[in-house]
């Protein structure tokens, strides 16, 4: 694989380190980013909740706030229908304690996936509305192509508000409030890519702003800053660009996690190995918490995570945060099955093709994990990759994920006379479809990736932000990387290189041979390293070599060391 070094603009990189103080490292790597205003990169550098606009500033959000204290003055119960993923059921979990906390009764539904399907649901609303009499449904994460149902909602005289951050793909929904920063044009707004938790947030911002100008009595105590917890969760969750506003509440939720955290998240954070010693990292977020809550939503159970997040007994907080780790251990079995199955069909029907569409039946195809799988194949083949399952009759479902430069909401768009439902993100996208469609789709999707994306195809190759000398491989450089956390989407961890080193022996193989652990003298001190899912391909201990990697912390038994997590190597061109 061929390693490109990225170039700066040299003046610009000049220019901040001097306004602002900092190393020519970290400059290189703001200008990387684009961030060559001083003030720009100031402001990136040191995020302050005073930095968050005016959540009046989103459209329709007064329209929102003024129905909110309608039902609060009116004594209106309230019906929340939130999507069964991370950001759903975290903007479900933040809105309902906020009205609670207003004085506002509130009842809560997240649909089941394979009974009730996807988001604002005709069998999801039934469901909800049983719970009681209702003049409001607010739906989170859902709704905003949900015209059959705000048209059932309006006949019945009760009203409907929208929290959503999807595409919208028909008509106006009839008399809705729909807050949605994608329904106007973009004027470069902070908050235009929030994802729906980040959406409530500014909701619930903008409740106790409107109620304190009201001088509502109690109003003076009620602060937003509790909910950047799951606030954080959500936006980290779910892949939207950690900028603006974003990056706001990734950053303060990461570090007020133990502070603000509910016992029920606070279970769940401690299930997850994490007791508030360290501060946590993104991927912590990512990789351990997360799939724990997308996992009831994918196995059908959604509502148990939602228990947990507003559990208070912490016994009952324990047990549910053990039930979520078991439902994810049944996920993690079932996806490993499909991922090799879908696997094989990649490689057997789609390796000369520009993306891939994989299919399958039976009780191995399960619904709840097409995502995952469609993430993984999309990752490791950098393919735009879809992935359905067939479920009852003869539609079939699934998911699908991108690869930079790939919009797909754009693709489904122009296939969508093929399609019976589809939405989503331009990395992220759900759909479904009728067997007789499926031949027809696949042959047009691969068609409108190939026409974006030419025929010529590239060789792979590794971005590599900077190459260091191995001496300055020190917690000072790795503070300097993490003053640009947290990373994720639009906003990804720097990959270093060094070049010319000797391992101090042959890897060590862990996981069943899976990966390896290895180690060097860097002329100060001995560096470690970790190299995930790379077992069959381990470099020698007697050549130079050169490493593309990530610069982590590794704590262990109260400890803390420098790690490499290895992304690449190769011979040195002087070995």
């Amino acid at each position: 694989m061929q390693w490109i070094e990225q170039k700066c603009d040299a003046e610009a990189a000049n220019l901040l380190e001097q306004k602002l103080g900092i190393s020519p490292f970290l400059a290189k790597l703001l200008v990387l980013r684009g961030l060559n205003d001083p003030a720009v990169a100031e402001k990136f550098l040191s995020p302050k909740l005073k930095h968050l606009q005016d959540p009046f500033a989103i459209n329709n959000m007064d329209l929102a706030i003024s129905r909110i204290l309608q039902a609060r003055e009116k004594k209106q119960s309230v019906l929340l229908l939130g999507d069964y993923d991370v950001d759903g059921i975290s903007s479900t979990v933040m809105t309902r304690l906020a009205l609670e906390s207003v004085g506002i009764e509130v009842e809560t539904v997240i649909p089941k996936r394979l009974s009730e399907g996807y988001g604002l649901t005709q069998e999801a609303l039934d469901r909800g509305l049983s719970l009681g009499q209702f003049d409001l449904v607010i739906a989170l994460d859902c709704g905003t192509n949900s015209v059959k149902e705000a048209n059932f909602l309006q006949d019945r005289g009760i009203d409907l508000i929208v929290v959503d951050h999807h595409q919208q793909k028909e008509e106006d929904l009839p008399k809705a409030i729909l807050v949605n920063p994608h329904l106007c044009a973009n004027q470069g707004e902070p908050w235009r890519y929030l994802c729906t938790a980040g959406l409530s947030f500014k909701l619930i911002h903008a409740l106790y702003k409107r109620m304190r100008e009201m001088g509502i009595a109690g109003s003076e105590k009620l602060t937003p800053r509790d909910f950047l917890p799951l606030c954080a969760i959500g936006t980290l969750a779910d892949l939207v660009p950690l900028q603006g506003e974003s990056r706001i509440f990734s950053h303060f939720g990461i570090k007020r996690l133990f502070i603000d955290a509910s016992p029920g998240l606070l279970a769940l954070l401690h299930e997850c190995g994490l007791d508030g010693t360290v501060e946590p990292e993104t991927e912590d977020i990512t990789y351990k918490l997360a799939p724990r809550i997308n996992a009831c939503g994918r196995l059908n159970m959604p509502e148990t995570a939602l228990s947990l997040l507003l559990e208070t007994d912490q016994r009952n907080c324990t047990t549910l945060a053990r039930k979520l780790t078991k439902f994810n251990e049944e996920r993690k079995g079932i996806e490993a099955q499909l991922t090799a199955d879908a696997l094989v069909q990649a490689e057997k029907d789609f390796k000369d093709r520009a993306a891939i569409v994989v299919t399958g039946e039976g009780e191995g195809w399960h619904p709840g994990v097409v995502g995952i799988v469609a993430g993984k194949l999309a990752n490791s083949l950098n393919k735009p990759c879809l992935v359905l399952a067939k479920g009852e009759g003869d539609e079939y479902c699934g998911s699908g994920r991108g690869v930079p430069g790939v919009n797909l909401v754009e693709i489904l768009s122009a296939c969508q006379d093929k399609l019976s439902h589809w939405g989503g993100h331009p990395v992220a996208v759900g759909l479904g479809l009728q067997k007789e469609k499926l031949d027809p789709f696949i042959s047009q999707f691969l068609e409108m990736v190939e026409q974006g994306s030419g025929q010529d195809k590239v060789d792979p190759f590794l971005t590599v932000d900077a190459i260091i000398e191995p001496k300055n491989l020190t917690y000072n450089l790795l503070d300097q990387i993490n003053r640009l956390g947290p990373f994720g989407q639009e906003n990804q961890e720097p990959i270093m290189g060094v070049k010319g080193i000797v391992l101090d022996a042959e890897p060590r193989m862990v996981g069943g041979g899976e990966h390896f652990q290895f180690s060097f003298h860097n002329g100060n001190s001995s560096v470690r390293g970790i190299a995930w899912r790379m077992g069959k391909r381990v470099p020698p201990s007697d050549q130079k070599i050169d490493l593309a990697f990530k610069l982590r912390r590794n704590h262990w038994n109260g400890r803390s060391s420098l790690q490499l997590m290895l992304e690449d190597w190769k011979l040195s061109e002087n070995a």
